[in-house]
């Protein structure tokens, strides 16, 4: 059976074939009498078996691969109309987050979506992160998620484009785990995770050591192997027609000790 999105892209470029062959088999002979020279009319073929029809899927992953990378260079600039006032706030007023008290610290839900299967025999169990991990809070992804009626594969591309990845990323199971709110970060200039917004300028307290990797980062973000990060808060949703914002989005720091409460394969999790 064709996948839904693969299926639709298919219809598409084959609609654009259709108005291709149309052109070369009445504009063009009809132009070629009028006004254009002998040599161009024999170029033009005469009946449709003549036209070459490149392959469907191979345009839409052409399609695929060019959005994600206009996506890219969008991203690498802002505009304030582009500024967000309403985004995920890790705090009590979000009454919409999934806490629990650990040890008289309140810890909050998150879910990243990976290919590593090193969370696999950890649920239950404290993990110390050895790198940053980007990730958001808990049910947002989930509930958008669920809003879509697509077979696995039209999922997880949905969801790549969602999130900000390229298409064929190779995520494969979603891990939920307990953070402490004191170890999340917004990838934003101003780090605050209790602010529904994100300004496009650092805070005059900014911390050096915040500022550094904010600029290393959006230096190798926005070459052909990068990301659309927008810097924003949240991430850029290259497959949307409406709006280029996607999901808020948290970094949770490097040293961080989280509690891995679940790990589900992509389509599990949205079930």
């Amino acid at each position: 059976m064709m996948k839904q999105l693969i299926g639709i892209c298919t219809r598409f470029v084959g609609w654009l074939l259709g108005l291709t062959a149309l052109f070369y088999l009445i504009v063009l002979p009809t132009q070629s009498s009028l006004a254009i020279p002998v040599q161009v009319g024999l170029l033009a073929p005469t009946s449709l078996a003549q036209i070459t029809q490149p392959d469907p899927l191979s345009m839409c992953e052409l399609l695929l691969k060019r959005s994600f990378l206009k996506a890219i260079e969008d991203a690498q600039y802002i505009q304030e109309l582009e500024v967000y006032k309403d985004l995920w706030t890790i705090d009590s007023q979000n009454t919409s987050l999934t806490w629990r008290d650990e040890q008289e610290n309140k810890q909050v839900l998150a879910v990243t979506w990976t290919s590593w299967n090193g969370y696999d025999d950890k649920v239950g169990l404290p993990v110390e992160l050895s790198r940053e991990v980007w990730v958001t809070a808990v049910p947002e992804l989930r509930e958008f998620g669920r809003t879509l009626n697509l077979d696995s594969e039209s999922l997880t591309l949905r969801l790549e484009q969602y999130l900000g990845l390229p298409p064929h990323n190779g995520k494969t199971r979603f891990v939920e785990m307990w953070v402490n709110p004191s170890d999340l970060f917004r990838p934003c200039p101003d780090t605050e995770i209790s602010d529904n917004t994100c300004g496009l300028d650092f805070p005059q307290n900014v911390e050096l050591t915040h500022k550094d990797w904010f600029d290393k980062l959006k230096l190798v973000s926005y070459g052909s192997t990068g990301y659309p990060w927008t810097r924003l808060g949240y991430t850029y949703d290259w497959g949307s027609l409406d709006t280029e914002r996607g999901a808020s989005e948290f970094v949770i720091k490097k040293g961080a000790k989280v509690i891995v409460k679940s790990v589900k394969p992509t389509v599990e999790y949205f079930q």
